[in-house]
């Protein structure tokens, strides 16, 4: 058995779970929307003998041989009136599956700690740089001064992003310092990198595996440019190495691993994205990225 975090509603669910059906899996999405009103479950500490109960299949914790996870819905807020009980039943839904989820031994891809970890990218970037992978110099700040003593000290050449991300990159320049647009960061703080001139690469990957493709774009931000150029690339072996150290250090079975790598041919590794996209990119570099998931799923 294998379970789906997502739902036939997101793309790459869908996609994997096809792909699972084609090959005669049995195969099941996990909503966690539908959590707790149309799935339950039961389980104890130190045992498989369990269960997931999807609308009317029980699925036995001891069955389960791979998770993807691609899309959480998160949680539902309990339909009650008092907010002590609602919070109490909220934090009882997340923590039961959540405690389910850490102690499931099955092929995570990828594991809620993995997951968590990437909610926290400048945690990710600093594991990253101690164990010797090079990354955009970076702060996250919403002290006025030091964005401005930042933006100087890297001659002005600076991007900046969400901390958790969900916006695009984009360039600091002098409008960018007026003190009203200062004056946001009491709002909120911000993730502020040196620019690294160059061109975007992902790479997926996937075990000891690893697809990498430029992805020559005309914004600074590729998922800006609407239709960028894919071409598959090889890496260096020393840097296809650090994105295997990449997931062994992050606990990830795989990843979408930015870099960019700069005119002068240095490789900056941005972020490692634990459930990212991947359909378009498959199709124009025509890599084996799902029959790779299908692989660590069912391995």
């Amino acid at each position: 058995m294998i379970l789906i975090i997502g739902s036939e509603e997101e793309a790459h669910s869908k996609h994997i779970y096809d792909a699972l059906i084609s090959k005669k899996y049995d195969v099941e999405y996990f909503d966690s929307r539908k959590y707790p009103e149309s799935i339950s479950l039961g389980y104890m500490p130190n045992s498989k003998d369990g269960f997931i109960k999807i609308e009317d299949k029980k699925v036995f914790l001891k069955d389960i041989q791979g998770i993807y996870w691609r899309w959480f819905y998160g949680f539902n807020k309990p339909n009650i009136e008092d907010s002590f009980t609602a919070n109490m039943v909220f934090r009882e839904r997340v923590s039961s599956l959540n405690s389910l989820f850490l102690s499931l031994n099955c092929n995570w891809v990828n594991s809620l700690k993995a997951i968590e970890l990437h909610k926290t990218k400048i945690y990710q970037l600093d594991i990253m740089a101690k164990n010797g992978i090079r990354i955009p110099k970076t702060l996250v700040t919403n002290d006025s001064g030091a964005l401005v003593e930042f933006w100087e000290s890297n001659n002005k050449n600076v991007i900046f992003k969400p901390v958790l991300g969900g916006a695009y990159t984009k360039k600091l320049t002098k409008a960018d310092l007026t003190k009203e647009r200062l004056e946001t960061l009491k709002v909120s703080p911000v993730q502020l990198q040196e620019c690294v001139e160059g061109v975007d690469i992902r790479v997926y990957a996937m075990g000891d595996k690893i697809f990498p493709a430029e992805i020559q774009a005309k914004t600074i931000d590729f998922r800006a440019d609407t239709n960028p150029n894919h071409v598959p690339v090889k890496l260096p072996d020393d840097i296809e190495n650090d994105c295997r150290k990449v997931l062994d250090i992050l606990g990830l079975a795989y990843s979408g691993i930015d870099i960019r790598k700069s005119n002068e041919g240095e490789y900056v590794f941005i972020e490692a994205n634990p459930a990212p996209m991947f359909i378009y990119f498959e199709k124009v570099t025509k890599y084996p990225i799902t029959e790779s998931l299908i692989e660590l799923l069912t391995r």
